[in-house]
């Protein structure tokens, strides 16, 4: 599991959803969409220290530093490792934020031709990050 340490810097809600904006390291800024709101979820405030949460599958990986795509939470980072598995390989990537962890098919990984030290950028869905104190 991905683990990044922030603050909430801004929290628009309707109804039952939040959308939450968190302050990383090195003025990274990540959205987050919650089935929360400050009502029902007391860490719910500006200021507040927080670590998001991700799972290693949930991080994309794209060659094009400047894609044309709908996911908000996007960082250029660095391969710094890659460790081939059979099914599922894993790279590490060090961005301004910090290291951060990739699982993807080991096919995959052989078509994308990834290598060490090649910039890249890493994109998480909003939806796929949790929020924790």
């Amino acid at each position: 599991m991905n683990k990044l340490p922030g603050k909430i810097k801004h929290i628009k809600n309707s109804e039952y959803l939040s959308e939450v904006t968190i302050a990383l390291e090195n003025n990274a800024m990540f959205n987050v969409f919650l089935v929360e709101t400050p009502q029902t979820a007391s860490y719910l405030k500006p200021e507040q220290k927080i670590n998001l949460l991700f799972k290693e599958t949930e991080v994309i990986i794209s060659k094009n530093l400047t894609p044309e795509i709908s996911i908000q939470n996007q960082l250029k980072a660095e391969i710094i490792e890659i460790k081939p598995g059979k099914i599922l390989s894993e790279i590490l990537l060090k961005s301004a934020v910090g290291e951060i962890k990739s699982l993807l098919g080991s096919t995959l990984l052989q078509q994308m031709n990834f290598a060490e030290s090649q910039e890249v950028l890493i994109l998480v869905k909003a939806n796929e990050i949790i929020l924790s104190e």
